[in-house]
């Protein structure tokens, strides 16, 4: 469920657009656009979207349909999860074929994950030396310990209980 605002000067559009999407969908079930022009003003087209989303939430049946349960967010879509190179399922892992430096190509399966902003680390495991159900496994738990280290380290909150080091007086 969002609401946004749209303001192109060049096609003299202003107002409020409503969207309402299933979760995982990639199109809107309903959407609406508010004109200022039509409402006389940007603060009735605003309420009339409100209206109109809450008027949604009830046919949609919205709080019962929240998806994934436990999630932060739960209103934000569900990544894409398959595409053109990622057919495995899970987000961050893939299969590919690899070149060796002499030029011999083999499979393996491929984990992503970041480890600073902008920077992220890799992990290779052969379908041939570890099997395919084997280095695919792998190459999970590769990505999740990978990213709890991640985030752990990232949102970590500062010991405030912790003693201060005690110094010695001479």
């Amino acid at each position: 469920m969002t609401i946004s605002r749209i303001d192109q000067e060049q096609k003299y559009q202003h107002g409020w657009w409503v969207r309402y999407f299933e979760y995982g969908a990639k199109r809107p079930v309903a959407q609406k656009f508010f004109s200022d022009r039509m409402y006389r003003g940007r603060e009735f087209s605003y309420l009339e979207a409100q209206r109109f989303e809450s008027h949604l939430k009830e046919k949609y049946n919205y709080a019962e349909r929240r998806q994934p349960e436990g999630s932060p967010n739960p209103d934000i879509r569900r990544p894409k999860i398959r595409n053109k190179a990622n057919k495995t399922g899970i987000l961050g892992v893939q299969r590919s074929r690899r070149v060796r430096p002499g030029g011999k190509i083999y499979e393996a399966y491929i984990a992503s994950y970041p480890v600073a902003p902008r920077k992220n680390k890799l992990h290779v495991y052969s379908v041939s030396k570890f099997g395919e159900k084997t280095a695919f496994r792998l190459a999970i738990m590769a990505r999740i310990l990978g990213l709890a280290g991640y985030y752990d380290k990232r949102y970590r909150l500062p010991n405030q209980f912790e003693k201060a080091p005690e110094t010695e007086e001479s």
